[in-house]
């Protein structure tokens, strides 16, 4: 201390105080950030502070010293560098717990320093003052002057990130974001997004320029903690729930008994998300803080333009602080607004992921009520709607603070007479909850409309097929249109309902305005309305009227997500599979025991045929074996792991070679074996690459043998301990399934050392059975061997007896003829309740104006939407068979769906907000101008560079929107590809790789989304600032000519130069929102441009209403591809069937198998609707059906309900309701493709016998895996990879001993 201070005073003798040389401070700061760049940043930053510390102190040390020399000096000499040091090492403490914790930028730190420099420079200033006047205090000067040069040092270093500390763990991600690496300054500018501009302005992106999504973004973080307080808030209300389901349309109708579990779930989601709102809440009310900030610095202003004697560098401070205001607001406002975006994104992403996890659990009676459409809506729109919420929750409470510090102002401004205003507000009230109750209403039946509708074109999609080979398109059209009608009707009343509400709302701050001025003039003769009450007032109710204006929008979007909160409230209180009705363990005596309804036990190992008729409960013995029936008592005990091959294959969209691993990892020599028994061999000498081969959705490119091939493949590779077969031969020729059977699952099989049960109508493989079940009404009539069951002469030996005689017995049948009509063999297409309505379209004031385009912009945006989704529907209906087999119907429900949703709710007010921003801004400007017209020189230039710096924006923000577009469709698909094999998955166990897909997928959709959401906030900073110069020069030229302007002209200027930073905000907003959803509509129209079929009906080359007169069929040098890249499928067919001929077809590899079709509807309306026929013909269809006594025993009876996709029929009782709705139309040439593959054999031989008797003068065409069925045919055409190698009478190709022949012996036939 004594040399410092010699040293001090040898300086003073030699050189002075009197300034620090500039060149000394710039050669410091540069040693510095050397050094800096040489050693680790934190630990300079340390050592700075630690230096710090040391000078604060050396100042409380020199203070004793003069105390020890008796020179004393005040207590602040003291106290001030004590406080200053502790402050300083806590700093250096802060700096290392933050580099513990692997902060690379602090914000703390350095706004602390900030802090710390402006308060010193105060200081600094006074010193250098004292110094000149020579009164210094040499010591306290130098350190003084050390302390000021290190306080800048840190703020300097403090503005740069540093490298990650050597302890922190690795991070192996190729793209990681740059947010968490970037600085302060960068962060909180988003400057670090910069380079992706750049990028995406010079050249298209693409999904591998995107960064990672930040960890705590992801589906891992984000929808654990929500599942885990949903699931135990869930379990301690199970007790009060009664079980019952519920549909979801009636659950937006508010019961008490209901409320307990809404409030639950909305308690979870504020419990997870609750934390990220509380940060948003900070930086709003700091923002709200600011907002005021104007209008006081604006009176401030005007009082210094009146007094002509006020000092010019107080104008120059209030410009300049008006400026740092606007500019704080514009930070702090995006950092809320950043907050709210990234908290709606994670609780997007949580709610996709619960849906998704929840469907994976919920029961089949419970999967009823919530079809695919439906849950799919909620996955995008009513998520969609938590996500706006996010951004609009916080001015529940925002809207009315800035209300009621607006009227505390404008109180201090005017005195009572605001109250006035207040009343005006006050009987708003009421009407704005009127509007709000039907906004409520209106919502809740636009959904309930948009519900069915995705509901009906979800299954349109499903079984396009069908629909194009019925000609159905007109009708289903139709249908569809019927709901949409309704839709538009309801949007058109919310139009109405939003016009009214914009007229009030804009009226509002005007009639607040002109009441509170009326008042406070007309109550007292010396109350003036001079130019600083009337500006400050005017900045004043402008702040007001922006909640006023964003109040219907805020109320909108909570209903909205309010009845969205209830629908999706509903869906998670789906009942559940119990995971207990399945023991899964060993059982006693090393014996597998399978019970079911009677104590049955099947030892392990053995070969066990489920057997009965159609209906009769064999498909729900095996669904009770997987866990996936409610068991009323009894138990399961299932050892070790279970395979399952349902009736319907399930394929993935995936190469053939993923849909036979599933998941598990690749064994060759055992994949080679189950390749070869699953006789699939042949199959991949056929597809394009092999076992590589990418397989549409549904499996569209195999056929329905090779769909069933790939099922059983994937069961027999996964090396389970039990399997459980549902019918899989009979969608296989009979020389294949014997391959099958030998090969696979009989006793000489690859399988034959494991638990297998075959449900199966193929009794020539019964004598093989170690045990045969035979199934009556859902109970076990008979269980013993094959021959056991013989001697006990029951059920199953006189069925067996029946078979043998309809064998030996063939009959032959006349001639056939009329319309084509197919009856396929598998699944899927219904459709649901009917819904008719027609599409009825039923003044000086500003508001009337905002009145007229608010409903012009609202009903010209219905009219679009109507065309949009008509030429979107009429489009995609048009489009050939080959678009719907390369294109996942994910995708086409999202345009149905999420599409059109944003055309009809999001685009229209959008529109109708950015208009009104852009006048506002135009019409401020044009004021600023005429008040002050020298900022004419400014303001050109400053809009040249908003417009060059939104163009540069725009060019990213497009491609990012379409990268996020294209990203979504694959959620959608793969969660609609997972509700239809969920039974498979639950089977498998595969959940949790299939839940994480799930999360993959929609990381990537929000790894396109984030980015978005920071490119928006980039340029709304950046364009704000515009605002905030229009700000600082109308300020400025007001100040530099006060002595020209009147002090009203300034109170103009300055109040709508405020307002335009506000307008900037909402109009760079919606410009973002408008760009951003108006992908929406090029992806509808996206279809227009795509191949289409033929007109469906050609007045100039329509056949004659008698046709087809002889239903004879010609062809000729007949070739067939699927499209126009893949080989021929038939090639050089050449043949003539005869009018009245019965052709049986058969292939020896692929048959071409199309699907049933099955509507949501009662089953009498399934068919008269399309076709206009009676109850009569329709009972009639039944009984030759054989369907007469199912529908008796129906509690509905012909009211009964069809599920979707006739989920609560087995797929026998399918394929006799579509065989009923081919034999209303009595057609002249019928073609079966496997009409009858899944019924037992005495129902086939009833169903043969009713064609034979009803179609005997038609052209029948029977695609047959069972041989019996076409013994009796004209004749059987017999095809091999895809051309005609026999062809001729059954008795003739049995004699000729060809591939018919060899067909015919493995079935036992010959």
């Amino acid at each position: 201390m004594l040399l410092l201070r010699r040293i001090v005073q040898e300086r003073r003798s030699h050189c002075g105080f009197s300034s620090i040389s500039p060149l000394h401070v710039v050669f410091m700061l540069c040693c510095l950030i050397f050094v800096n760049s040489c050693i680790k940043h934190s630990f300079v930053l340390q050592a700075l502070g630690l230096i710090l510390w040391i000078v604060c102190w050396a100042d409380l040390f020199y203070s004793f010293w003069e105390r020890s020399q008796n020179i004393f000096r005040a207590p602040f000499f003291l106290i001030s560098p004590t406080v200053l040091g502790i402050t300083m090492l806590l700093a250096t403490f802060l700096i290392q717990h933050e580099r513990m914790k692997g902060v690379q930028s602090s914000g703390v730190m350095m706004i602390f320093w900030l802090i710390s420099l402006l308060c010193a420079t105060v200081i600094f200033r006074s010193k250098i003052i004292c110094s000149r006047e020579g009164s210094l205090d040499a010591f306290r000067y130098v350190t003084f002057c050390t302390y000021f040069i290190l306080l800048l040092v840190q703020l300097i270093l403090s503005c740069f990130p540093e490298k990650p500390p050597l302890f922190s763990e690795a991070v192996n991600d190729p793209k990681p974001c740059p947010e968490f690496s970037a600085s302060f300054l960068s962060r909180i500018t988003f400057w670090w997004i910069t380079g992706l501009m750049i990028q995406g302005y010079r050249r298209p992106l693409e999904a591998k320029d995107l960064w990672s999504l930040n960890k705590e973004d992801t589906s891992e973080e984000v929808v654990q903690p929500l599942n885990i307080l949903y699931s135990s808030k869930k379990q301690q209300k199970s007790s009060d729930s009664n079980g019952e389901v519920t549909e979801e349309a009636e659950a937006l109708i508010i019961k008490p008994s209901q409320r307990n579990s809404e409030a639950s779930l909305s308690k979870v989601l504020y419990k997870t998300f609750g934390p990220y709102f509380l940060m948003s809440f900070l930086f709003k009310a700091a923002h709200d803080l600011l907002m005021f900030a104007g209008p006081e610095i604006l009176k401030l202003l005007i009082n210094f333009v009146n007094n002509k004697n006020a000092p010019d560098w107080q104008g120059y401070f209030y410009t300049g602080l008006l400026f740092v205001c606007a500019c704080l607001q514009t930070l702090i406002l995006h950092q809320y607004f950043h907050i709210c975006f990234v908290t709606g994104m994670r609780l997007k992403t949580a709610i996709v992921g619960v849906i998704y996890r929840k469907a994976l659990v919920i029961t089949n009676s419970a999967r009823k009520t919530s079809t695919v459409g439906e849950i799919v809506n909620l996955m995008s729109v009513d998520a969609q709607r938590f996500m706006d919420l996010a951004t609009y929750i916080n001015m529940i409470w925002s809207a009315p603070l800035q209300v009621i510090l607006a009227l505390y102002l404008l109180w201090q401004n005017l005195g009572p007479s605001v109250l006035a205003g207040v009343a005006v507000m006050i009987l708003l009230v009421p009407v704005n909850a009127v509007m709000a109750v039907k906004t409520k209403t209106y919502q809740v039946a636009q959904m309930k409309s948009k519900d069915n509708r995705i509901k009906l074109m979800n299954e349109i999609l499903n079984g396009i097929k069908v629909l194009k080979l019925y000609a159905w398109e007109l009708a289903f059209r139709e249908k569809v249109l019927e709901i949409r009608q309704k839709e538009l009707k309801v949007l058109k009343k919310s139009a109405y309902l939003a016009a009214v509400g914009t007229f009030t709302w804009v009226c509002a701050p005007f009639l607040v305005a002109l009441s509170t001025f009326a008042v406070y003039v007309k109550i007292d003769k010396n109350n003036v309305l001079d130019a600083q009450k009337a500006f400050v007032s005017l900045a004043l109710f402008n702040i007001l009227r922006f909640p006023l204006n964003i109040l219907p929008m805020v109320i909108s979007s909570i209903v909205e997500a309010s009845v969205s909160l209830k629908r999706l409230r509903v869906f998670l209180s789906h009942e559940e599979l119990d995971p207990d009705s399945i023991i899964r363990g060993p059982i006693t005596n090393g014996e597998h025991a399978l019970p079911f309804s009677i104590n049955f036990t099947v030892p392990e190992g053995s070969l066990i045929a489920v057997v009965g008729q159609v209906g009769c409960g064999k498909s729900s013995l095996l669904s009770a074996l997987l866990g996936e029936m409610d068991k009323k008592e009894g138990y399961v005990v299932v050892k070790g792991s279970v395979a399952y091959v349902p009736q319907q294959a399930w394929i993935q969209n995936a190469t053939l070679e993923d849909n036979i691993i599933f998941g598990r990892e690749m064994n060759e020599s055992r994949y080679k074996r189950v390749i070869e028994a699953c006789a699939l061999l042949p199959d991949l000498e056929i597809l394009p690459m092999g076992d590589r081969t990418e397989i549409g959705e549904k499996g569209v490119n195999l056929s329905g043998g090779q769909k069933q091939r790939v099922s059983l493949a994937r069961a027999v590779y996964c090396n389970a301990d039990t399997y459980l077969f549902d019918d899989p031969l009979s969608a296989v020729d009979a020389h294949v399934g014997k391959h099958i059977f030998e090969k696979v699952i009989g006793p000489k099989g690859i399988l034959k050392n494991k638990t297998r049960v075959l449900v199966t109508h193929a009794v020539n493989y019964l004598p093989q059975m170690d045990t045969i079940l035979v199934m009556t009404d859902g109970e076990i009539s008979e269980m013993g061997s094959y021959q056991e069951l013989l001697k006990q002469d029951g059920a199953f030996a006189e069925f067996l007896r029946t078979y043998a005689n309809a064998e030996q017995s063939r009959e032959s049948s006349g001639n056939m003829m009329i319309h084509i009509f197919i009856v396929k063999n598998r699944e899927s297409l219904s459709f649901l309740n009917e819904v008719s309505s027609q599409l009825k379209t039923k003044s000086s004031f500003p508001g009337i104006a905002v009145f007229g385009y608010s409903m012009a912009v609202s009903i010209g945006g219905i009219f679009a939407s109507q065309h949009l989704h008509l030429d979107l529907l009429h489009n995609v209906l048009r489009s050939p068979m080959s678009f719907f087999e390369r294109t996942p119907s994910g995708n086409l429900v999202n345009r149905f769906s999420k599409e059109i949703d944003t055309i009809d709710s999001a685009i229209p007010p959008i529109i109708k907000m950015f208009m009104g921003s852009t006048f506002n801004v135009i019409g401020a400007c044009i004021i600023i101008l005429l008040a002050t017209p020298i900022a004419a020189v400014i303001i050109p230039p400053l809009g040249l560079v908003y417009l060059l710096v939104q163009r540069f924006y725009v060019a990213t923000s497009r491609q990012l929107k379409r990268l996020e577009s294209v990203s979504r469709s694959p959620v959608y698909s793969h969660f609609n590809e997972t509700l239809l094999g969920v039974s498979v998955i639950r089977a498998f166990e595969e959940q949790k790789r299939f839940i994480k897909q799930n999360d993959v997928k929609v990381d990537e959709n929000q790894k396109a989304y984030y980015p978005s959401i920071v490119a928006n906030r980039w340029l709304a900073i950046r364009l704000e600032f515009v605002g905030n110069c229009i700000v600082l020069f109308a300020a400025l030229f007001a100040v530099i000519a006060r002595n020209k302007l009147s002090p009203g002209l300034v109170g103009l200027s300055v109040s709508y130069s405020l307002q335009i930073t506000a307008y900037l905000n909402w109009l760079v907003r919606m410009t973002s929102d408008l760009e951003t959803n108006i992908v929406a509509v090029e992806r509808v129209k996206e279809y227009a441009e795509m191949e289409k079929e033929a007109e469906w009906s050609i007045e100039e080359s329509a056949p004659a209403s008698t046709w087809p007169e002889e239903g004879k069929i010609q062809f000729q040098g007949f070739g067939l591809r699927y499209r126009e890249d893949l080989d021929l499928v038939l090639k050089n067919i050449n043949i003539t069937i005869n009018g009245g001929e019965k052709i049986g077809l058969l292939a020896t590899a692929t048959a071409h198998v199309v699907f049933l079709s099955l509507f949501k509807k009662k089953f009498w309306s399934t068919c008269c609707v399309l076709h206009g026929l009676s109850i009569m013909s329709f009972y009639e269809s039944l009984e030759l059906a054989h369907l007469k006594n199912f529908v008796s025993s129906l509690p509905d009876k012909l009211n009964h309900e069809c599920s979707e996709g006739g989920e609560n029929l087995s797929v026998g009782q399918r394929q006799l309701v579509c065989l009923a709705r081919a034999l209303l139309r009595k057609s002249k040439i019928l073609v079966l493709d496997e009409a009858t593959a899944a019924v037992d054999l005495e129902t086939d031989n009833l169903i043969q016998s009713t064609i034979k008797s009803q179609f005997e003068e038609c052209t029948v065409l029977t695609i047959a895996h069972r041989l019996n069925t076409i013994m009796d045919y004209t004749r059987v055409l017999v095809l091999d990879r895809g051309e005609v190698v026999e062809c001729d009478s059954p008795d003739n190709l049995l004699q000729a001993k060809g591939l018919f022949y060899s067909m015919a012996k493995d079935s036992g036939l010959a």
